[in-house]
């Protein structure tokens, strides 16, 4: 049976690949609970999401209440409809994926250089544009991130992230979505740390 992927699963796999086997494959009763830190970052990431989406001064589309089922159709009435925000922005030529992070946008980043994008917020936002253009809705490989500083950042998918290591962020993606599949497809097996 072959698993949906999902942005979230691309996330973990940035961190840990065998997260992402234990998720799909290990008897839930097995997991640990989820510690207090970890509900209290949960909590944060949620406040804050509230926070940017209270502060929005266009019409936003908001989901968030709905089951996944419900969601998935609601973003399909969305599209068509041609809402303006949806954490997709419509531009002149279709939509922007675009996401809220309680973390900062760029790694790396001083008061004496730019960071880079970071590739695990990366591959999820290059997840739902790959959707957009299987569904012809995507205005190009470029999205955005509103970050813990309020501040709005463009990830260019298509550019290139560094001349030693030649690769772009689309290339980060598709790499992580083969290995995706192939966990999820159990031809993959990753090792625990």
């Amino acid at each position: 049976m072959t698993h949906p992927i999902t942005a979230s699963m691309l996330y973990n796999l940035m961190q840990c690949p065998n997260r992402v086997a234990l998720d799909l494959f290990e008897d839930p009763a097995k997991q640990d609970e989820v510690s207090k830190f970890v509900e209290l970052l949960w909590e944060r990431g949620a406040a804050f999401e509230d926070e940017v989406i209270g502060s929005l001064e266009i019409p936003f589309t908001d989901l968030r209440e709905m089951t996944a089922v419900e969601r998935e159709h609601a973003t399909t009435e969305a599209l068509a409809s041609g809402a303006e925000l949806i954490l997709l922005r419509l531009s002149e030529n279709g939509y922007v994926a675009g996401d809220i992070k309680s973390g900062a946008a760029l790694e790396g980043s001083s008061d004496l250089a730019d960071g880079r994008p970071k590739k695990h917020y990366a591959v999820q936002l290059a997840l739902y544009t790959d959707i957009l253009e299987g569904l012809g809705h995507s205005a190009g490989r470029f999205t955005f991130v509103w970050d813990i500083s309020k501040n709005e950042t463009a990830y260019e998918l298509d550019a290139l992230q560094g001349t030693r290591n030649p690769k772009s962020l689309w290339d980060s993606y598709i790499e992580t979505l083969a290995k995706a599949l192939n966990i999820a497809d159990g031809r993959e097996k990753p090792a625990p740390a």
